[in-house]
């Protein structure tokens, strides 16, 4: 790295995982890459959120934001209740978001992709 800093533990943890999801991707054109902070940010019209995720204004402002969208979260998530409330409201705008790439509504970053060595279209959606 340019920095001089090493990769972080959970950096190197994620690997794995991310080496699965772009075996995922390469396989099927289906598979998109989607931002929880991009799509909450296309939520709230283009302006990105002023608290973070991890704060209680941050989470009341991502449920806010989700709920004018039609997705209302129960108080009561059975299992889910033991994951933490940031990853929830994550899920819950990604589901936002491939709901959109489903209708054929949604957009990318960047406007117009790049294409990686394989040919695949490099874009977050939203």
């Amino acid at each position: 790295m340019l920095t001089g800093n090493r990769l972080s533990q959970q950096a190197w943890a994620l690997a794995p995982k991310l080496l699965e999801a772009r075996a995922c991707w390469l396989a099927d054109e289906r598979v998109h890459e989607v931002h929880p902070e991009v799509s909450f940010c296309a939520l709230a019209d283009g302006v990105p959120l002023a608290y973070a995720k991890k704060t209680w204004r941050g989470q009341h402002l991502r449920r806010s934001l989700l709920a004018q969208a039609g997705i209302v979260l129960p108080e009561l998530l059975g299992e889910a209740d033991r994951i933490p409330a940031d990853d929830v409201l994550d899920a819950a705008v990604a589901a936002w978001s491939a709901h959109r790439i489903a209708l054929g509504t949604a957009d990318r970053v960047p406007e117009v992709s790049e294409l990686d060595a394989e040919g695949r279209a490099v874009e977050i959606r939203f």
